[in-house]
């Protein structure tokens, strides 16, 4: 059995946004938790990888520009942008790393190393390309897509954070590979193009963009059925690689930005166990998560991102594949 391999180092907790005393909504906490968890459940079968070690930051730098501008890039990463870290080299660094974990998860599906890889701090779905964006600086989904296709392989994208993967749709627009998004109807980003204002549909399929609108305090029910009619999304495509966004930040409860959904442990699971089938029947069991959003760094997150991971690991990787 192959092993899940997570990309984290607590490099990774330097990404202190704002006062930088880890009061702001992406306390960075919840990925070191987030695989604490994952090793306690699992053990041997988890390997704990460095996101970027010293030999891969050029390649890493150079995967940005896939979906960057250059100037954007430099500047961020001299610790000179000032948009989300008031100019400090130490959380650039840090958001390099978090990239550079998603790039480790490539590599490994390519090599066959790993058909699961996790990166707690990976998805940074709303990063633009001269911009960062609602808490993301670079855009390591966006820029993965697009390598995994570079090899010949049929790439598909699925979001459910409660935020609209609106950065990620808009950079692989012109790729080709489809973009599945399940978000709030309103609120942030507040793009048209992907959000009705009330619950529905909002799918261009000439551009291979599929979004569905949920309302503020959508349950699991909604959440489910929405998880269905991306399942048959994916039946349409039959992607050689998954990858996934997965957004613990309609857990239900209170978190730092406030109560957006009552998604439980029951949607998540039944929505981590339609990636793991899809996975089987189309793309080897290949899938890359990243855990996007989530606003409860303490419990809820940590819990949520464990149980996707491990629920799409175990489906996976207990298959036989000898026919």
């Amino acid at each position: 059995m192959k092993q899940l391999l997570v990309t984290y180092d607590d490099l990774y907790l330097d990404w202190l946004l704002g006062k930088g005393d880890g009061s702001h909504p992406t306390n960075p906490v919840r990925a070191q938790l987030a695989t604490a968890l994952l090793k306690k459940r699992l053990g041997e079968r988890v390997r704990v990888i460095h996101p970027q070690p010293a030999d891969k930051v050029e390649t890493d730098k150079r995967a940005m520009l896939l979906v960057h501008d250059g100037n954007y890039v430099s500047r961020t990463l001299a610790g000179t942008n000032g948009e989300w870290y008031e100019n400090k080299p130490s959380v650039a660094a840090a958001g390099c790393a978090m990239f550079g974990g998603t790039m480790r998860a490539v590599e490994a599906l390519l090599t066959g190393e790993a058909l699961v890889v996790f990166n707690p701090q990976g998805a940074k779905h709303h990063a633009r390309r001269a911009s960062g964006s609602g808490f993301c600086v670079f855009n390591d989904m966006a820029a993965a897509a697009l390598l995994l296709q570079a090899q010949g392989l049929k790439v598909l994208y699925i979001d459910w954070d409660i935020h609209a993967g609106d950065g990620v749709m808009h950079l692989l627009e012109a790729s080709g590979i489809p973009c599945i998004s399940i978000h709030l109807a309103s609120g942030y980003p507040a793009d048209s193009t992907m959000q009705t204002g009330v619950a529905g549909e909002l799918h261009n399929p000439e551009k291979h963009q599929y979004n569905f609108n949920v309302e503020h305090g959508a349950n699991d029910e909604v959440f489910m059925a929405c998880i269905d009619a991306a399942a048959d999304i994916i039946d349409k495509y039959q992607p050689d690689v998954i990858l996934l966004a997965a957004g613990a930040d309609g857990h239900t409860g209170s978190g730092n930005l406030g109560q957006l959904a009552n998604y439980t442990g029951k949607g998540y699971r039944y929505a981590a166990q339609m990636i793991a089938q899809k996975a089987n029947a189309y793309a080897q069991g290949r899938v890359i998560i990243g855990g996007a959003g989530g606003y409860q760094p303490l419990k809820e997150t940590p819990e949520t991102w464990a149980l996707v991971v491990e629920e799409i690991y175990n489906t996976v990787c207990t298959t036989d594949r000898r026919n």
